[in-house]
């Protein structure tokens, strides 16, 4: 089934209107991840899949989207199940979610986070690539999970939860660190972001949100942590992020509440050094060997 016909599934199954699609997409989540997070007929505690992605949706952004009233899906809900097939196993049947994972299944998933992360390395090499020409940009450093080999995990999804089945962990976004002499470009900075991760959809057909590819400035100077590049479009937006002590206080410079930042992420060992001026050559230094081929 092409991606465009599973998102037609996953609308129809999940009951999803077109800006709930949208939503899904931005928070970087996939069809058959929302399909496996419908709540079955013993499921009353849990929502449904439109209220999840709102609500993380409203989570991460600060946008209050209020959905109107809907009561978990049924069975009868769904035109695979005949009424004489009513019950939790034809319901289970009908999401892929009954009895363990099969191995399609385990090799399907550990394809599709592997996939996931070597397409998320794609982003950061294209951001890389167009934040280092700019001249008051130093040095460029992949950390986080993108930059190390996936760790094994029993992941959210219920099939795999309740059998305890481990798979390779799913990267969420991009971590770059980035060093800057320069604050009065962070616009210009972000606007590159978001060109880049653009061509990478129109050339490779790789679609990376803006906001999945996080920037954290650092001092050249003093190689202190100042904060992360905004997303935002304007600054102050004046949503509830732009309301933390000091943020915005120099354009585009974002700071997160409750944010710690702890030196051992960029630890040697942990990082993969993408751009470095002065370096020949100077696009890529790999400080830590990848795994997969670009």
């Amino acid at each position: 089934m092409n991606p465009e016909e599973e998102w037609k599934k996953a609308k129809r199954l999940c009951r999803l209107s077109q800006e709930d699609i949208r939503m899904a997409k931005e928070l970087g989540m996939g069809p058959r991840g929302l399909i496996k997070n419908i709540p079955g007929p013993t499921q009353r505690w849990k929502a449904p899949v439109k209220v999840w992605i709102r609500d993380l949706y409203e989570k991460k952004f600060g946008i209050r989207v209020q959905p109107p009233p809907s009561p978990a899906p049924q069975p009868a809900d769904f035109p695979e199940i005949q009424e004489d097939e009513l019950g939790d196993l034809a319901f289970a049947e009908v999401l892929g979610d009954y009895g363990p994972p099969t191995s399609a299944e385990i090799a399907e998933e550990e394809e599709l986070m592997t996939r996931r992360r070597h397409n998320f390395r794609r982003a950061a090499e294209c951001v890389a690539e167009a934040l280092a020409k700019f001249e008051a940009v130093s040095r460029i450093v992949l950390f986080g999970s993108v930059a190390s080999p996936l760790k094994k995990e029993v992941p959210r999804f219920q099939k795999f939860r309740r059998a305890r089945q481990s798979i390779s962990h799913e990267c969420k976004d991009v971590d770059l660190a980035v060093w800057v002499s320069d604050l009065s470009i962070l616009n210009e900075l972000r606007q590159a972001r978001s060109r880049a991760l653009g061509v990478l959809l129109e050339k490779k057909g790789v679609g990376i949100a803006h906001h999945q590819v996080e920037i954290f400035l650092f001092s050249p100077e003093t190689n202190d942590h100042l904060g992360r590049l905004c997303t935002f479009g304007e600054c102050p937006k004046g949503k509830p992020e732009c309301r933390v002590p000091n943020c915005g206080a120099q354009k585009f410079l974002r700071q997160v509440e409750g944010f710690v930042y702890r030196p051992d992420a960029l630890a040697p060992g942990k990082t993969i050094t993408l751009f470095e001026r002065g370096v020949t050559p100077p696009a890529i230094q790999v400080d830590n060997p990848f795994d997969l081929p670009f």
